[in-house]
């Protein structure tokens, strides 16, 4: 069984690679960003406040916290998002959405489900994407 399972985990780890290309290309010719500056947008667009630690980041995207620091560099400098200390704990940085960033998003967030759509769809039947759905959350849980 071992076997099948590395298969599944080379196969997941295509299948992300394929799918981050494809938004990647037409993401960033259409708005800039690409499939982890996406999924990092709408993390703080869904927060309160529109802001969040970026160790509260790293845990949501599944990466380390240096690796939320090197996500946020870019998007920074396009001040898409911006950095600001906590009041209370000089250890703790958070990151916030600017106005820049907000609108970003909405620009974004139809070209992405139109991609994501036209990607699983034209790879799964419209009775697989649900219960794909629920494998795939269930696996980043």
């Amino acid at each position: 069984m071992g076997a099948l399972h590395l298969k599944l985990f080379l196969d997941l780890n295509r299948a992300r690679a394929v799918a981050a290309r494809r938004f990647d290309a037409e993401l960033g010719a259409v708005h800039g960003i690409g499939l982890n500056d996406l999924q990092l947008l709408l993390a703080l667009d869904q927060a309160p406040e529109r802001r969040k630690r970026r160790s509260d980041l790293a845990r949501e995207l599944g990466v380390t916290p240096s690796g939320v620091t090197w996500m946020l560099r870019p998007l920074v400098k396009r001040r898409l998002v911006a950095g600001e200390a906590s009041g209370d704990d000089a250890r703790v940085a958070f990151a916030v959405l600017t106005e820049a960033g907000r609108r970003l998003v909405a620009e974004a967030l139809p070209s992405a489900r139109a991609l994501a759509g036209e990607f699983l769809e034209s790879r799964l039947d419209k009775s697989e994407v649900s219960p794909a759905a629920e494998l795939v959350a269930r696996l980043s849980a």
